[in-house]
């Protein structure tokens, strides 16, 4: 059930309905949970089998461990079960591809096998067992609240990763009817469906012809397709956390903030200081420091980056591309920490024109990166990048292809680059947040409502395009 989908308006519509109908929190902890499992139900029936099996060993482990009936020591076989389960979970599904020769997207769609939002689920899982067993989190656990905390649907689908610190204690809290609740949340769910149908969705019709025929395409235009999937890629994540955002809000929960301007950064450890924070901390705290990080001298940090890495990329799926993501990123973060431990700061690191430049440079770089997802496989990685920096002649503007910038495109362009420009502003933080009070607020408020909403009804294409990280 994809948050962009008219059935899934109709759910999330009817879902507050029942939600706020009932008066005690134990009540909306109840709706919560059956809301989440229907939720999920309509992924199919491997979507409830997963998320019942992890539910059960999580619990199972966190009540165990505060028993005492349990040695901490064995606390990782329960976190190697969830992660058996969510292999088989996603990579199954590809070798079973492989041998019926399914096609990805058909299978996707339709079968029973895909086991939506566990990519992020049995982190969040596997972050309740850690914290119990490390003693950082107590709780009196209830097979009803374990399994609260890691279907909650607003939250679960694609993240953010929450602790139990940060999302335990509000299903204890009072939720009521609240006037500015409804009203915040509502606005960050219209902007989030505005980012998701108007830009991002739009920049993918931009693209599409331009990979999908890239051997006939110019040097130009692949590298402006390139630039594009990196705004697009953007715009989808940022799109989907503000709906995740709002629909927490409505219901009076505080969803993290899982995405924080990351082309502003200016380097590889700066970008994951703010591209899917959650995912970034969970890496960090779960993988990379367990490792030694930097206590143990640098050779210990030298294989935590890598791993670290490694393991991000495979997250994501087990193919070459993805692998060779992690490993890349891994390489240029390594670099980077090079270049920091053996040159100083200079003057210029302080003026604003430097430190643009800095931000042009390293977005057209992460951008490359972001080619590793958008390619199918290796012979379209490759021959792409050999057409842009090996064969010159592409790059001809006498004879570039520019088919794909009709006059609609190039209006979808500029809103993009619009939308882009005021992300980095306070102007969208305070349309959404601010309860307006004064006469003009109301007006200005009036009219950013009004221009996401005709939007979306005159060109949004509601359902037509699955959110990027839905897939992982």
């Amino acid at each position: 059930m994809p948050f962009n989908s008219l059935i899934f308006i109709g759910f999330f519509t009817f879902f507050v309905i029942v939600y706020y109908s009932v008066g005690t929190t134990n009540r909306k902890n109840i709706i919560a949970l059956a809301g989440s499992y229907i939720f999920y139900a309509y992924a199919g029936i491997s979507s409830i089998l997963y998320l019942l099996l992890i539910t059960i060993i999580t619990y199972s482990t966190v009540r165990a461990l505060k028993k005492n009936k349990v040695n901490k020591a064995f606390f990782p076989v329960s976190i190697i079960s969830i992660i058996l389960l969510l292999i088989s979970s996603k990579y199954l599904n590809d070798i079973i591809l492989q041998i019926v020769n399914i096609d990805r997207a058909n299978f996707y769609s339709d079968s029973l096998l895909f086991t939506v939002g566990i990519s992020f689920y049995s982190l969040q899982a596997i972050s309740l067992i850690v914290e119990v067993a490390k003693n950082r989190y107590s709780d009196h656990f209830t097979f009803r609240k374990t399994a609260l905390f890691i279907s909650f649907f607003p939250q679960s689908l694609a993240g953010p990763i929450h602790r139990p610190q940060e999302l335990m204690p509000q299903f204890l809290k009072p939720k009521q009817f609240n006037a500015e609740n409804i009203v915040v949340g509502l606005k960050t769910l219209l902007f989030g469906f505005f980012i998701k149908l108007i830009v991002a969705d739009k920049i993918a019709l931009v693209i599409l012809p331009v990979f999908e025929k890239w051997i006939e395409a110019d040097g130009v235009s692949l590298i402006i397709a390139i630039l594009f999937y990196s705004l697009q890629i953007y715009f989808d994540f940022w799109g989907y956390s503000l709906i995740a955002i709002g629909l927490g809000r409505i219901l009076g929960f505080n969803i993290k903030i899982n995405f924080n301007h990351p082309y502003a950064a200016t380097s590889f450890k700066e970008f994951w200081h703010r591209w899917h924070i959650s995912l970034s901390e969970w890496m960090r705290d779960y993988i990379y420091i367990p490792l030694g990080g930097r206590e143990k001298g640098y050779g210990y940090f030298l294989i935590a980056v890598l791993v670290t890495f490694l393991i991000s990329g495979i997250w994501h799926g087990l193919t070459f591309n993805f692998i060779l993501w992690g490993i890349l990123h891994a390489i240029l973060y390594l670099l980077e920490d090079i270049k920091r431990r053996y040159t100083k700061n200079i003057f210029l690191s302080d003026i604003i024109l430097f430190r643009l430049a800095k931000q042009v440079f390293f977005f057209v770089l992460i951008s490359f990166t972001w080619l590793l997802f958008r390619t199918e496989n290796i012979n379209d990685l490759f021959g792409i990048i050999g057409k842009i920096f090996i064969h010159m002649e592409s790059w001809s503007f006498e004879t570039s292809n520019t088919y794909y910038l009709t006059d609609v495109n190039i209006y979808y362009i500029l809103i993009a680059l619009l939308t882009f420009s005021l992300s980095h502003t306070k102007f969208v933080e305070r349309k959404i947040n601010n309860i307006p009070t004064l006469r003009w607020q109301r007006v200005t408020d009036s009219v950013f409502i009004c221009f996401c909403l005709i939007s979306i009804i005159l060109l949004g294409d509601i359902g037509s395009q699955e959110f990027l990280y839905f897939k992982f």
